[in-house]
């Protein structure tokens, strides 16, 4: 994903609907992308983060405050139904007044095959 098409896309959907003085409500399913949002958000706000580090998005479950951010949220910015399936249906009713970006579905991003050799797998190694 482009760090520059994802400054742009926060830029203006900031810029677009809020006063200069309102701080934006922005929600974030996982650290990599709370990192990436907060420092663009620098100066300006901090995003809410949904699920916490250490915690497998695959096997969830929201905590009440979790659950609030999503629903006050005015942005949220998620990996995608590719990575969290659950969280589709999560968002869509918890914040249904929030703009959401899908970063999978950003043009530029690269989605790379899952991998299997090279650096990602066990080496055996005889040390004689």
């Amino acid at each position: 994903m482009s760090r520059k098409l994802l400054t742009l896309s926060l830029t203006a959907t900031l810029m677009g609907g809020t006063a200069y003085a309102d701080t934006p409500q922005v929600a974030v399913d996982i650290a990599p992308v709370h990192s990436l949002v907060a420092r663009v958000m620098d100066g300006v706000g901090m995003p809410d983060l949904i699920i916490q580090p250490g915690a497998s998005p695959h096997e969830y479950s929201l905590r009440p405050s979790e659950a609030a951010a999503l629903q006050n949220s005015d942005l949220v910015f998620w990996i995608g139904p590719d990575l969290i399936p659950w969280l589709t249906d999560t968002i869509e009713t918890l914040a249904k007044d929030a703009s959401v970006t899908s970063l999978l579905d950003l043009d530029g991003t690269v989605q790379l095959d899952f991998r299997e050799s090279a650096l990602f797998e066990v080496h055996d190694h005889d040390d004689h």
